[in-house]
């Protein structure tokens, strides 16, 4: 891609524009794997009615209980770090305020 800025083929403000569209095809498992768009298998589906089939009932079936569990475990870990966050911030204010109590009264040195 630097090499296409060098050559003068593209600008350079091109690239971030140019990376966020590759950067999802990349990423997209069942493109690389089988060459084709998710677009693509959605009609056969509906065509072929497999939204019907025990064996895709199944496959979805498998797929929505692994979504709620990885969705779960997020929950877990957002619930911790918001508490851990909450405690931090209680934590912070309450030395403000020791600090400013601090400055206010007068030392008896």
């Amino acid at each position: 891609m630097y090499e296409m800025v060098r050559t003068q083929r593209i600008p350079p403000h091109m690239i971030n524009a140019i990376k966020k569209v590759e950067k999802p095809k990349a990423d997209d498992e069942f493109f690389n794997t089988f060459g084709l768009e998710e677009e693509d298998v959605e009609p056969s589906i509906k065509r072929l009615n497999l939204e019907e089939d025990p064996e895709m009932k199944a496959i979805l079936a498998e797929w929505e209980a692994k979504s709620k569990d990885f969705l779960d475990s997020k929950k877990d870990e957002t619930a911790k770090i918001m508490a851990a966050a909450a405690e931090f911030k209680a934590r912070m204010e309450a030395e403000q305020k020791e600090a400013l109590e601090q400055k206010e009264t007068p030392s008896e040195t």
